[in-house]
């Protein structure tokens, strides 16, 4: 297959932001409780672009296609690394300095075991582990959003072994991927009865934070992009018709017929919707593609939003603040002021470093 060719002029960044935006009012909605039911009712319906699937199939698409263009492991993983870590190592020690002032984190307890293995785990891929001694911070885990972290990297890792594995066994790569997806969806609907389950084991609780339920997510946008050179006509400019195309389903089997409910997996009806949102995201892209290049100017503050959202809701949380509906607008005050600070100073410079050797 040939690798998939792309320009720069596409709106993915703008979907990015518009899926962290999503990620992060739902989470305003879940723990600050407003009162207003315009804003309720506003916030609810967004969630009908739920953004991790739009994060992990941009993800997917994406990665898929950088490592079919130049598959140099050394650059590679030298790329992936500049894009996450410089910016979750900020969000770390803003955290650690958040947790001090509200003294979770103090003199005695930063030379304990459970602070060690908590901070190795938030510098590294384990970023879902949350020690005792942090539970009673916000919504007991001092950023919860992370957990799909040690996810991303594992699809990093996934990539390249993808075509390893296509190599050795000389398979074609669209049945390779559809393969890895039909695994995907058989763990889910295993997975599923187990998911909602009040009292779940820790292996239960891990396999959720696991490669394994997303990864059908990634590969709908993979397998987009292994075959992007003879589909895109029926992509380019059409995002609207594909975006109406989803709406519809969406309008008929979830609000009327109410067959699934949008979230995480549910059932098959709900598995339709994720390919056509999946499907409709990268159409978007390449649909009125000047679109994110003009408003945002090439500045990605997607992740910065995303990561930092969360604290700045415990820090409301624990400070007794919730239920008044200005803090929705406080949240994302904040969360964009440090996303922006985070991409000027540290994510902007550190991708610069992608195009040195």
């Amino acid at each position: 297959m040939t690798p998939t060719t792309q320009t720069k002029e596409n709106n993915f960044d703008l979907l990015r932001l518009i899926a962290a935006i999503q990620i992060a009012a739902y989470h305003c909605y879940e723990h600050l409780h407003f009162t207003s039911p315009i804003l309720n009712n506003l916030i609810y319906s967004f969630r009908y672009f739920f953004g991790i699937h739009i994060l992990f199939t941009i993800s997917g698409f994406l990665i898929f296609s950088s490592f079919a263009r130049k598959r140099d492991l050394k650059t590679y993983f030298r790329n992936r690394f500049l894009r996450v870590y410089p910016c979750l190592w900020l969000c770390l020690l803003i955290t650690i300095t958040i947790l001090a002032v509200f003294g979770y984190i103090n003199q005695t307890n930063i030379f304990s075991r459970q602070f060690w293995v908590w901070f190795v785990t938030q510098t590294t891929f384990l970023q879902f582990y949350t020690p005792d001694m942090l539970r009673g911070f916000g919504v007991h885990n001092p950023n919860g959003a992370l957990w799909t972290i040690p996810v991303e990297i594992c699809f990093y890792v996934f990539v390249p072994f993808l075509f390893w594995l296509g190599n050795k066994t000389r398979m074609n790569k669209n049945i390779l991927i559809l393969l890895w997806m039909a695994l995907s969806i058989a763990f889910n609907i295993w997975y599923q009865p187990y998911k909602f389950q009040a009292e779940r084991s820790d292996y239960i609780k891990l396999l959720g934070v696991s490669p394994a339920p997303y990864l059908f997510y990634f590969l709908l946008g993979a397998i987009t992009a292994n075959n992007w050179e003879r589909i895109k006509k029926w992509y380019e400019g059409k995002g609207f018709i594909w975006l109406a195309a989803y709406l519809l389903y969406c309008f008929v089997f979830c609000y009327w017929l109410q067959k699934f409910r949008i979230g995480y997996w549910t059932n098959f009806y709900h598995f339709i919707s994720v390919v056509l949102l999946s499907q409709s995201t990268i159409a978007l892209a390449y649909t009125w593609k000047q679109l994110g290049v003009k408003l945002l100017r090439h500045n990605d503050y997607s992740f910065g939003i995303y990561i930092y959202h969360m604290p700045v809701i415990n820090v409301l949380l624990t400070l007794g603040l919730y239920g008044a509906n200005y803090l929705f607008f406080a949240v994302f005050l904040v969360a964009g002021i440090l996303a922006f600070i985070s991409w000027k100073v540290i994510e902007k410079p550190f991708l610069a470093l992608k195009h040195r050797n």
